[in-house]
């Protein structure tokens, strides 16, 4: 079985976006698929992704098809994105489809998959159903219109994107969510059951084969890691519905996706515990703008907080082996209300056996640190309680009884390999023209 591979984010390119269809194109053909991706030019860069990763590009042997962006937009294209009805990178995706056309015509494509965002993608994979039959699975890795993060001029903006995306839904052969929390609100927007599921990030056992982890070491400071993007630090504090006038379809308070919470946290800890400045150091792998060292100078714990730049996929899973905790964050929402994402750091913090330092709401990443008893969770925006979960961390580790983390071995309905098994029978009942799938995400497996 050929599948078209629509992956906006595919290596050299890095970043979490990136990992997600390297990793499924890396296991398919075991699965018996032969993925063919279809992705952007080497040089484009995104604000998503501007740092290439080699590490990645070197686990993926597949054809990949690359499609420059067109050298000018159409008239009809500068006019929707000047009135904000673009929904994103649309001049490369109808580039694309153009290409992806061409090469269906070329010879035969089994299923072609759309991996979102960007969203536009979904543009793709319409129209090699709609105009080639070629069966179509829509794979949403965060919830588009319903995503909090995502934010519109108008009201009227937010309800044409969300119809947009309750049409791709009702269309596409097949429908992948992200997170079991993320299908029910599919389902609510018309989704058929049948043909929507549930296959979620993971990690890739082989990337932690020569890895261990290190233990307890009183002569060294305790570690505690956060690996991934910060978005600036420097928003409006508390929940909001606009963003600099700018419309969400759900409250959500930004900052839980920056430092601001886990930096005012450490200082707040220290300032109870000052003589345990020398026993603690924190340290920002990824990207982390000008702001965040704005607010270490503030706060005063330069000595204990370091940003550490972009580490290439391999060299992040060493780090987060040689840590005490790993700190894994998310945006706040107000009380009753359960995120629609899981952040893809989480499934390689948990696999790294390291205890996890959860800022999150309540969700299905809440859920599985606490039920694989993985580490501490803690409000998202909560100082306090974040402040008392590091301390926690820290002491139990000074006293020799550090907390384990979770096994790797209780992980492995969340490996890389399993849940490309999965992807392969949503694309084989695509395939096949058949309208539904029994697909059991990890939640469900581990009881």
């Amino acid at each position: 079985m050929r599948a078209l591979i629509v992956a906006y984010y595919f290596p050299p390119k890095g970043g979490a976006g990136t990992q997600r269809f390297a990793k499924f194109a890396k296991f398919l053909p075991a699965h018996g698929v032969e993925p063919v991706v279809l992705t952007v030019d080497e040089g484009l860069r995104s604000e998503h992704a501007p740092i290439d990763d080699q590490s990645l590009l070197e686990q993926t042997r597949c054809e990949v098809l690359r499609v420059p962006p067109p050298p000018r937009a159409t008239s009809m294209q500068r006019l929707r994105r000047r009135l904000r009805l673009h929904v994103d990178e649309d001049e490369w995706a109808a580039a694309a489809a153009e290409r992806a056309l061409a090469a269906a015509r070329e010879r035969k494509f089994d299923v072609c998959v759309t991996t979102l965002s960007p969203y536009a993608n979904y543009t793709i994979g319409a129209r090699l159903q709609q105009e080639l039959g070629v069966p179509w699975v829509v794979d949403l890795r965060d919830p588009w219109a319903l995503d909090a993060w995502r934010v519109y001029p108008t009201p009227l903006h937010a309800r044409r994107d969300l119809a947009r995306l309750a049409r791709v839904l009702r269309q596409a052969d097949f429908v992948i969510a992200n997170v079991p929390e993320a299908r029910r609100a599919f389902l609510d927007l018309g989704a058929d059951p049948a043909r929507t599921v549930v296959i979620p990030n993971g990690y890739d056992d082989e990337d932690f084969a020569d890895v261990a982890a290190q233990g307890a070491d009183p002569a060294r400071p305790f570690t505690l890691v956060h690996m991934g993007t910060f978005h600036p630090a420097d928003l409006p504090p508390g929940l909001t519905r606009n963003r600099w006038r700018r419309v969400r379809h759900r409250q959500i308070e930004p900052l839980g996706r920056t430092g601001y919470y886990l930096l005012h946290a450490v200082a707040a800890w220290l300032g109870a515990n000052p003589a345990a400045r020398a026993r603690l150091a924190v340290r920002l792998f990824g990207r982390a703008d000008a702001s965040h060292e704005r607010l270490i100078d503030a706060l005063g714990i330069g000595d204990v907080v370091r940003t550490e730049g972009y580490l290439p996929h391999r060299e992040s899973i060493a780090a987060l082996a040689a840590a005490d905790a790993v700190f894994v964050p998310l945006h706040g929402l107000p009380a009753g209300e359960r995120a629609l994402v899981v952040p893809g750091k989480l499934y390689e913090a948990l696999a790294s056996e390291r205890p996890v330092l959860a800022a999150l709401p309540e969700g299905d990443g809440a859920d599985l640190v606490r039920r694989l008893d993985a580490g501490l969770v803690a409000g998202a925006t909560d100082v306090a309680a974040i402040a008392a979960a590091l301390g926690t961390l820290v002491t139990a580790w000074q006293r020799g009884a550090a907390h384990r983390g979770c096994a790797r071995d209780r992980l492995v309905g969340f490996s890389r390999r399993r849940l490309t098994g999965l992807l392969a029978q949503v694309l084989t009942a695509a395939a096949g023209g058949r309208r539904t799938v029994e697909v059991v995400d990890p939640w469900r497996a581990l009881g």
